[in-house]
């Protein structure tokens, strides 16, 4: 049985047949997830407004660090440090498919404190220690190995070694390779208008090119996955700008990420370093504003004080998926047959293993840990029944 799932994923999904899931976007939650699917063996198509992996996820500075982005406790951190166990052997995995480098490195966090303020918020890590998870107080003399002349701009720091990076831009391009081998019906400059939903349930999406039906359907559209108003629901995601500066200091870059209350500096192969990031509600308007590009180079600047002796490359903006409570939207919903993994908001880069994972288990009808702090009921009075899919996947689909 397991030889013949794998040869029908190889073999490219019938575009006469409907697929058992339709994923509404491409980026690196949607491609994650449509990747895992078709290696169970199930026919998924996933449909993308632009080019795969063109917003958000192109944008990321491809960071993997949920330590130092969780000063407290509770479900989300444990899905973020999950994604990042899971992390290496994924990425491994994706680059012995597709032959594509992704540049996953263990690189450490340096967390930065420049007054006495940011210097108290550094307890807030403390609980992590008492877990026995790997945070260290760095000393003055270890400070100013690791930023030279930077140090005397900092007043305390935390290192967390065990965070990282990866590059966003060829992870994107090896999950989209990985997902057309193992037969992903992947159409890109195809927007989804609304979905389809029949007596209570979702029977496929309305597209710019026609009605696709499914089976199941997930909505993995980032900053746009509101875009179907007829639903009978509003869906709490919105387009959080992030803006980026991309250096070039060969030889001069920093080792580790470097992070202060304002910005990060994340060092990439090859000497590139990025700058960021901004958090701005401005819309849909993605583009970049010399304000935000003058800030994040001055603030790095006081971390490193070797930044203006680099190269400008570019500079871009990105929308996030943002939800009120910062948290991703993951599951179902009031509509039968229509599921969500969306509103990563910071951390999709990170969350991609662990989400493919969690929604393809729960597409499936396997057994999933308790999803009820990500449900999109948290957000509704209504209470929104966020249950299992009500019909039974195709055999060879579990």
């Amino acid at each position: 049985m397991e030889t013949e799932r794998t040869a029908r994923a190889g073999s490219g999904s019938s575009r006469s047949e409907p697929p058992d899931v339709l994923i509404v976007g491409g980026g690196v939650i949607g491609l994650s997830l449509a990747r895992e699917l078709a290696g169970r063996g199930a026919r998924t198509t996933v449909l993308d407004r632009g080019p795969a992996g063109q917003e958000a996820s192109w944008a990321a500075a491809g960071m993997l660090v949920p330590q130092s982005d969780s000063p407290s406790p509770g479900p989300h951190f444990e899905l973020l440090l999950a994604s990042h166990r899971l992390y290496p052997e994924w990425a491994r995995g994706l680059e012995e498919e597709t032959g594509e480098a992704v540049g996953c490195r263990r690189t450490g966090l340096l967390r930065c404190a420049r007054n006495e303020a940011e210097e108290r918020a550094l307890a807030k890590y403390d609980w992590q220690t008492n877990r026995g998870l790997a945070v260290e107080t760095v000393g003055t003399e270890d400070l100013a190995r690791r930023l030279g002349r930077g140090a005397a701009a900092v007043r305390a720091a935390r290192l967390f070694p065990d965070e990282g990076v990866v590059d966003a831009r060829r992870l994107t391009r090896a999950l989209a390779e990985s997902a057309r081998r193992r037969g992903v019906d992947l159409r890109t400059e195809t927007a989804a208008r609304r979905f389809r939903v029949v007596s209570g349930r979702c029977r496929g999406v309305e597209t710019s090119s026609g009605v696709i039906e499914a089976g199941l359907v997930v909505n993995a559209s980032g900053a746009w996955a509101g875009f179907d108003r007829d639903l009978p629901f509003p869906v709490p995601v919105e387009p959080v700008r992030g803006q980026i500066v991309e250096l070039a200091l060969p030889g001069d870059a920093p080792e580790t990420i470097v992070e202060s209350r304002d910005a990060y500096l994340a060092p990439h192969e090859g000497g590139r370093l990025l700058l960021g990031s901004t958090l701005e509600r401005a819309g849909f308007e993605k583009r970049v504003t010399a304000g935000a590009v003058g800030n994040l180079i001055a603030e790095a600047t006081r971390l490193w004080p070797a930044i203006p002796r680099g190269r400008f490359v570019t500079a871009w903006a990105g929308l996030r998926p943002g939800t009120p409570d910062g948290l991703p939207i993951l599951g179902g919903c009031g509509v039968a047959g229509l599921y969500f993994a969306t509103g990563h908001y910071r951390h999709g880069i990170l969350l991609a293993p662990a989400t493919a994972r969690l929604l393809a288990d729960l597409l499936c009808g396997r057994p999933v840990p308790d999803l009820s702090p990500f449900s999109l009921s948290r957000f509704g009075p209504e209470r929104l029944a966020a249950g299992r899919p009500e019909a039974s996947p195709p055999e060879d689909f579990k």
